[in-house]
């Protein structure tokens, strides 16, 4: 997995802090999440990475990653894990393809943000929390109203923690994604939009894309205080990160469905 985060393409992101910054990814052990702890760590971040088990991510992740244990469900944990980080990466969330309990949905995919933002901000975070949730909280659809009933009303608490990300005061960019694939990552154009796009299985992306998206917007200062939607677009990748990005119109105070 870890090549698959490398893109083929010259991406022209601003990366200019890497040595000096710590980026604490939570949700790092696994999936898009872990390309992206990777990819920082290949661009030269100090990565922290939240994990119920330590012992076990670190066996997996290697002596170059620091790793805190801490539990999204116990907000006392957080704190420790925020503690002198630059930026925060949030991609965790109730495990997909099998049923959750709503109370686990509202712990993880609302309470969990919450207490780490609040965290951040006791912790006077003075760089970027960059939240990874699903296009389709905006657009009802089938595929929308199936994810709702596997994984009770996670689109609707997802929605909600937006908000509260707004208005919370810190610097942030949402990224809406697409149906993630286990693909390589630079071979597709990219859509960055903010359109609101309904929840399909013909709106995918590939994780390695995502990571290089999440890599790439936490530092670009037209990425600040957005919300957008990323999927592939027809043709091979043509315009850089940057260019994507210099496109995006910054949220309103409350946006109803940006």
């Amino acid at each position: 997995m870890t090549s698959g985060a490398r893109s083929r393409v010259n991406t022209g992101g601003p990366m200019s802090e890497t040595t000096t910054s710590r980026v604490l990814v939570i949700g790092g052990t696994k999936g898009a999440g872990l390309l992206i702890a990777r990819l920082l760590n290949e661009r030269g971040f100090r990565v922290r990475v939240l994990a119920r088990d330590p012992a076990r991510a670190s066996a997996e992740l290697g002596t170059s990653f620091e790793v805190t244990g801490g539990d999204l469900t116990k907000a006392d944990t957080l704190a420790p894990a925020v503690a002198q980080v630059d930026h925060i990466i949030f991609t965790a969330g109730a495990a997909s393809g099998r049923y959750a309990p709503e109370s686990l949905v509202k712990a993880t995919d609302y309470q969990g943000v919450a207490d780490t933002l609040a965290a951040a901000r006791q912790a006077r975070l003075s760089g970027r929390f960059v939240y990874l949730n699903s296009i389709g909280i905006a657009t009802p659809s089938l595929a929308g109203a199936l994810l709702n009933l596997l994984k009770r009303n996670t689109l609707v608490w997802r929605r909600r923690i937006e908000e509260d990300i707004r208005t919370s005061g810190l610097d942030y960019t949402i990224i809406r994604v697409g149906f993630l694939l286990d693909r390589p990552g630079g071979e597709h154009a990219v859509i960055v939009d903010q359109d609101a796009l309904p929840l399909s299985p013909r709106h995918r992306i590939a994780r390695a894309d995502v990571a290089e998206a999440f890599v790439e917007a936490m530092q670009h200062p037209s990425a600040s205080r957005v919300t957008f939607e990323i999927v592939w677009g027809k043709g091979p990748r043509r315009e850089s990160w940057s260019a994507l990005f210099e496109k995006l119109t910054p949220d309103q105070r409350s946006p109803a469905a940006v």
